[in-house]
Order: C-alpha cells, then structure tokens, then sequence
C-alpha cells in the first residue's frame, strides 16, 4: 500500500479505507477523511497521497491520542468492511448463480475522481461512473485503461485563449500500487509492436469493490518512442494513437490473463479498445481452433459499446501504419495484411482505411449506443455493414441511455432532504428506474438545500477568479468540451440581446462557463475566446463568467449549483451527454436542445425544464444555428426567466414545481445504478 508507513499504528484500518476511491463517494467517509486535516485536504484536492504526505508529524500524533477520532475512525472503517465484504448487494439478489467469472471493462479513460487525472471529459467520467455503479451493485467487475503520467492537460487563459500545460505525476502521487500476479510477483506484460516487444507494468487503482487496472510503458528496458506512449491521454499523431490502442487492447487483455481472470464478458468502451479481439483470436488460434470458429468464440464473449455520432470521429488507420505496427504480430494471427484489413474495412477486399469501430461491430455479439437517439442515428450509419438488413430497425444495434453516479454527484444537501423525507435507502431504490414522489418534501427545504449548494459555487467563483456575483440571480451554466458542434458561443451569437438578457437589473442574470478544446482543435479554440472576450466585455458587467479547467471537482460544484444547465448541440450529434442529467438529479432545469438523453428526459417529463427548437434539425447548418438561437432566447425571456423570479411569500413556487419534477423523474431514469443493471439484463448476461 502507497503510504502505509505514514499513517500511526494507533490509526488501525485507515491506511486500508484511503487506498481506495469508495471515501471519494460517500458523504460520512468524505466528510471524516477532509476532518484529518481540512487545509491539507483542500490542498490535496481530495487525493488520499497528497493528503497522507501533507499532515505533519506533530497533527498525526494529536490524531493518534484524539478518542473521538479513533471511534469515528472505527465507524467509518466498518463501514467499508461491511460494503467490502458485499453481503446482500443487487447482483447476489438477482443474479448470485449467473457468469461467475465476470465482466472485464476496457476503456482508454476513467473519470473516477478529480485526485486521478487520467479522463479528458464525458467518455471518461461515464467509465469511471460506469466502475462505481458495478462496485455498489457488486457485480464481478474489473477495469482496464491507461496510466497517463501527464494525464490530459492543464488549462489556462492566458491573453484571452486557452494555453494547455502538462503536469506529470507519478504513481506514488496518485496512490497507485503495483498490481500483483497469483503468485505475488509485480504484473508486467509484453505488448507486440513493430518488430520488437515493449514492456508495460500493471498498477491498480481500487475502486470500491473493483480493481482498475492500469498499464504503463514508461518504463525501463523501453526504448524512449516506447516510453512516451503513455505519457498524454489523446496526444501525438496517428502512429502514438494506434500504438496506445495496441497496448490498451493487446496488453490490456494480456493484464487480465496475468492475474488469473478468465471474465465471461469482455466490454469494449469505444473503438479505442477493440484490439482487444484480435488478442482474444490470437488466444483461440494458439489452441489449434479453426479461424471461423475462433471468430465465433470471440463473437460469443465480446460486447461493444459506441459513443460517437459522426463517421469522422471514429478511428481509422492506414494499411502501411497498420502493417508496420502489427505485421509481426499478424503473422502470430495467421492472417495476411488483406485479411486483417478487412477485418476492419467497411468495404471488403477494397481500399478503405482499417476502422477501429467496424472490427467492433463485426466481432462482438452485441453492440449499443448510449441514447435512443444514438442508437437509431448508429443503425443508419453502419447499415450498409449488414446486408441482410432491408431497414435500419433491422441492424442489430441496440441502445441503452447513459446514466450517472448519483451518489458520486449529488449534493450533500440535496441528498440530505430526499433522504429525511423518502428515506436513508433512497438511493439503493433507483436502480429500478421507477419514479420518485416527492410530495412529502416541503418546498421549503429544498429550495433551502438548492440555495446552499449554489452558495458553495458562488464561493467558488470567488476563490477562483476574486469575482462575486448575486446568488439570489439566475445562475445558467454551460461546461462542456468547446467543439464546434456544441456551439458553446450560441446564446451570445446576438450580443446585445444577450446583454439585455443578463444585465437586466430586476431581472439579472448570469451565464457561467467552463469547458476545455481539443489542443489541435482550432475552431473549438476560438469559441473559447469569444466567450472570454465576452466575460470581459464592459457592456456586460461581469455577467458572463469563464471558469478555467473544467475538471471532475469543478463539474461537480457547478451542475450542483446552478439553476439552468444550458446545452445546444446541433443535432443529432449529442450521442448522449450526461452534464445535464447531474443538474437534474440535484434539482437543476435543463434548457436544451433536443437531442442525446435530452430527447428521452423531456419527451418522459417535459416540467423537468425547456426543450430548445424543433426534434429534426434544418439541414442548412447557418440557418439552423439562426433558428436554435432565436428559440434559446425566446425560451429564457419568455418562460425560464420570469418563472425563476415570479415568487409567492418569497418561494419561486412553479419553479419549485418542476424542480421536484426533474429529481422525480431523472434521478431515478438517468443514473448508472439503472444503467449497469440494463448491461447486466440486456447485454452482459444475454444469451
């Protein structure tokens, strides 16, 4: 364990509950480990490392004598026993006899807590809310990715736009330990590459009841192109993305073979992962089993999960890179370059480029998108791969709408007020997906709970940028990855009308933004720097707010606290989005355009907030985004602001209405709990 030696004898158990991420997500736990040390900890942005090393000698020692300390310490602790040990978990009730040897989960990112930065944003987060709905329902779950030393990036405005910095840490920082084989020797596996084999070592990262396995290539004996390979999540060219997916893939699976796991299920989150296959066929090859029935037994264990809407934003490789990475590799395979190529061509025996998606599709007995939508606009996209298919229904891609952690994103307080008055169970009650009713929650208290968590990101506005805006304003919010198709600049696309909208001195309001571009995505860049110029234009005095480094910690202060969560994608581009399903389950309203898990939330329930324009989108993109516009500023002038402010004895009580509303019907629709429980159902175990 990383920092064993630091932590008193007199402290038993502790060292054991701060190597793993389950404190991270729960309140008492949380709010025991920040008592250590409240500086340190807020220094330490949550990391369990950081922490440990920044206590003093003199403040373990006043610890160590503290009894009261020790009885909450040995409260909390057999807490975590108790959920460790996984008696009377979701999985042990409803599928205890079925796939004994588990899932394994592979994906290029994890987003489980800020203190690990090895996420860029929503594909990443949703794995890492992914592993902890696995880990409280206790399914047999282990996850496989990436060690980033230098994670993503580091974002600052400087002059106006966004600059990115690299910070690397090491494992030790981040309180990884080596992962260990059967016989208790450090895993390391070796990856086929080129004409050489590099060497990547296994760390782990305990996630409440499931392992987090993490590879890294930098590493000695490797030479230096090797060793870089995992330095940056989604840096360098073509050639360092492929090499990463052959280490993420091939070596990921060879970890799981080295720690004795035989899973039933293997889940490639995204095409990044879909090596994966070929190491599986390698394995069935090797045993003598003939191509056509390996394919089938790879088929019969793997399943696939796609998150991207567009044809371009799926990887493809050329032949030459392909076969100069793999050929070694592919001779192991028995195929020649045409047959791998095909494997991933969307037109056989043809010239197109090897796509990462299409092997996927064609490998795994089962394929979902993450929202209704998504899976309908992915059935058009990769019909023609199905020739039996006279209609998209008939394309075998199914969806299942993303979710997420509810315990990991909502409010103390808020949760506070639904647990006094529907119960302390009421989050073990979501996985069933049924509605909540919340009429036995007064008004009162809720808005009571609301104000003080958009009190804690007025603070936090404060602490980052020394601006204090009016809490009792409007407070919209927009934080997303600032691609151009999510239009991140759209309500300030008619300036004054904008100003006219926030500035209003009996009606303010304020319009706060957060959100990190690609560091070669120049259009998304320059979004970026509208919106900064705006911040700091003087006709709109500060009403317009750009909070730098959009990460997990920030995320969850600003989807906790505003009033509006603002998203305009054009559509149908949004495979998901899971923002604004946070800001629902805290009580938030969402404004959007009609498109990802939007579309399901507002069709279900349309008082849970506002939907933006019309379903179908104008297939002229200047004329659509004029129409968008127009729309997202009639909708606040006319409806959400004057609902926000029209008050009855000082309460906003329609508002109050739809706040119940959207808690009522999207925590208990759009949460990873339900989520992981229609893998379980739907995909996982079906036969």
């Amino acid at each position: 364990m990383p920092f064993s030696s630091l932590i008193p004898d007199a402290l038993p158990g502790l060292n054991r509950l701060l190597s793993n991420f389950w404190w991270t997500w729960n309140p008492g736990p949380r709010d025991f480990v920040r008592s250590l040390d409240p500086n340190a900890f807020d220094v330490a942005r949550g990391s369990s490392s950081k922490l440990v090393s920044a206590i003093s000698a003199r403040r373990w020692r006043e610890l160590s004598r503290d009894a009261s300390v020790q009885t909450q310490l040995a409260e909390v602790v057999g807490a975590f026993d108790a959920y460790m040990a996984g008696q009377g978990t979701w999985w042990q009730q409803n599928h205890a006899d079925d796939a004994p040897g588990g899932v394994a989960y592979f994906s290029a990112e994890f987003g489980v807590h800020e203190s690990l930065p090895i996420y860029s944003g929503g594909l990443g987060v949703l794995a890492g809310d992914h592993v902890k709905s696995a880990s409280d329902l206790g399914v047999p779950f282990t996850a496989v990715g990436l060690f980033y030393r230098d994670g993503y990036f580091r974002q600052t405005i400087r002059d106006g736009a966004q600059w990115e910095d690299y910070i690397p840490s090491s494992h030790a920082d981040l309180g990884l330990g080596r992962a260990l084989g059967p016989g208790g020797q450090p895993l390391e596996v070796y990856v086929p590459m080129y004409d050489r084999y590099l060497r990547a070592e296994v760390f782990e990262a305990r996630v409440g009841r499931v392992r987090l396995l993490l590879l890294d290539t930098d590493v000695s004996n490797n030479i230096e192109e090797d060793r870089w390979l995992t330095r940056r999540l989604y840096g360098g060219d073509r050639r360092t993305r492929i090499c990463q997916e052959v280490v993420l893939g091939i070596g990921g699976l060879r970890a799981i073979r080295g720690l004795g796991m035989n899973p039933n299920v293997l889940h490639l989150n995204e095409g990044h992962t879909a090596f994966v296959l070929l190491e599986r066929y390698r394995e069935e090859i090797h045993t003598g089993c003939h191509p056509e029935e390996a394919w089938e037994r790879v088929r019969t264990q793997c399943v696939f999960t796609t998150h991207t809407p567009v044809p371009a934003g799926h990887d493809r490789f050329d032949e030459k890179l392909l076969d100069q990475v793999l050929g070694n590799y592919r001779a192991q395979l028995g195929l020649s370059p045409d047959e791998l190529m095909d494997l991933g061509r969307e037109q056989k025996h043809g010239d197109d480029p090897f796509c990462m998606t299409v092997i996927a599709l064609e490998q795994s007995r089962a394929t979902n998108g993450v929202s209704a939508k998504h899976g309908e606009v992915s059935r058009q996209m990769w019909r023609g791969l199905y020739s039996h298919a006279s209609e998209d229904a008939e394309v075998p891609i199914g969806h299942i709408t993303n979710g997420v952690h509810a315990p990991s994103w909502l409010g103390a307080p808020v949760r506070g007020v639904l647990e006094e008055h529907l119960g302390k169970d009421v989050l073990s009650q979501i996985v069933s997906g049924e509605e909540l009713d919340l009429a036995a929650v007064p008004d009162q208290a809720l808005w009571d709970a609301h104000q003080r968590q958009k009190q804690s990101l007025v603070d936090t506005i404060e602490d980052r940028l020394g601006q204090r805006i009016d809490e009792d304003a409007l407070l919209l919010g927009f934080a997303r990855r600032f691609a151009p198709y999510k239009r991140g600049d759209l309500l300030l696309s008619d300036f004054a009308r904008a100003c006219a909208l926030m500035t209003n001195k009996d009606r303010p309001v304020y319009l706060l933004y957060a959100g990190k571009s690609h560091p070669r995505d120049k259009p998304g860049k320059e979004i970026i720097e509208r919106v900064v110029r705006a911040a700091g234009h003087p006709e709109m005095q500060g009403h317009v707010i750009f909070l730098p480094n959009y990460e997990i910690d920030l995320g969850r202060s600003m989807t906790q606290g505003v009033d509006v969560w603002i998203n305009n994608p054009r559509r149908p581009l949004e495979a998901s989005g899971t923002s604004g399903q946070k800001v629902s389950m805290n009580g938030g309203l969402n404004c959007s355009t009609l498109d990802g898990w939007w579309l399901e939330g507002y069709e279900s329930e349309p008082l849970s907030g506002w939907g933006v324009g019309d379903v179908e989108p104008d297939a002229d993109l200047a004329r659509g985004d004029a129409a968008d516009a127009e729309a997202l500023y009639s909708t606040l002038e006319d409806q959400v602001v004057p609902l926000f402010y029209d008050r009855v004895d000082g309460l906003p009580a329609d508002w109050i209405r739809r706040m119940k509303r959207a808690i009522a019907t999207c925590l208990p629709a759009f949460n990873t709990d339900r989520m992981v429980a229609d893998y379980v159902r739907q995909v996982y175990l079906a036969k």
